[in-house]
């Protein structure tokens, strides 16, 4: 939103939640004065709002953590979905199956949402989290929900069903989307796999290929989506 709309104070305040998206949760008053630009009486004036309604922590040391609002306001988004218990056993059964870390985005505004992961056992991977919103012109998983964006078309080119991105986002890693539809046809969101891309050869990514192609169908049919309209797996 352009600063010159909406209420001062409310974008103000927002600024300083949006300060601790790229952080480890913990910021110090001087982090958050410098990364929002404002004073730090305003600061200490908004944060003690923040604090009051529990989307900021004040800490013994002085410093400030992300509050359990955001806990609470995370599991009201997911459960509107109701998406799950549907989700979640299909993304275990990925990394089962490839090793390599799963999650579902969703379309969100201009970007897309990380709505549910599950971790590779792999020490070295890539570093996504449940509630990430990553550009959605970069990535496997934004090709996915910009191009079905319309929905579940009369038919899928194969070469389409599943997309691959390789150093877009991040120069070391690679990641391969496929669609997943519900009842009528409309996009519920994409499968991603995800991982370093020393690791995504092309034999490998001829694997994940099938097993996305074989789950994104399987979780399609059981979310609604019509079988008929779905490619072959």
């Amino acid at each position: 939103m352009n600063q010159s709309q909406g209420v001062a104070a409310v974008n103000r305040a927002l600024s300083i939640l949006d300060a601790f998206k790229n952080s480890n949760g913990y910021l110090s008053l001087n982090d958050i004065a410098k990364a929002t630009g404002l004073y730090k009486s305003t600061t200490l004036r908004l944060l003690a709002s923040l604090e009051q309604y529990g989307y900021v922590r004040r800490l013994d040391e002085g410093g400030y953590h992300i509050g359990p609002k955001f806990a609470e306001l995370g599991a009201i988004y997911q459960n509107s979905f109701n998406l799950r218990d549907y989700v979640l056993p299909a993304l275990r059964d990925l990394v089962d199956a490839i090793d390599e870390s799963a999650s579902f985005y969703i379309r969100e505004q201009e970007g897309r949402l990380c709505l549910f992961r599950v971790e590779t056992r792999q020490v070295i991977r890539d570093h996504i989290r449940e509630g990430d919103l990553l550009p959605l012109d970069q990535g496997a998983s934004g090709k996915v929900l910009t191009f079905f964006q319309a929905g579940l078309p009369d038919r899928i080119e194969p070469d389409n069903y599943v997309m691959v991105s390789l150093g877009e986002r991040h120069a070391d890693m690679a990641a391969s989307a496929a669609p997943v539809f519900g009842t009528g046809g409309r996009l519920v969101g994409a499968l991603n796999i995800s991982g370093p891309r020393s690791r995504f050869t092309p034999k490998v990514l001829k694997e994940i290929d099938l097993i996305l192609r074989k789950s994104a169908t399987k979780l399609s049919v059981s979310l609604g989506a019509p079988r008929d309209r779905l490619p072959e797996t």
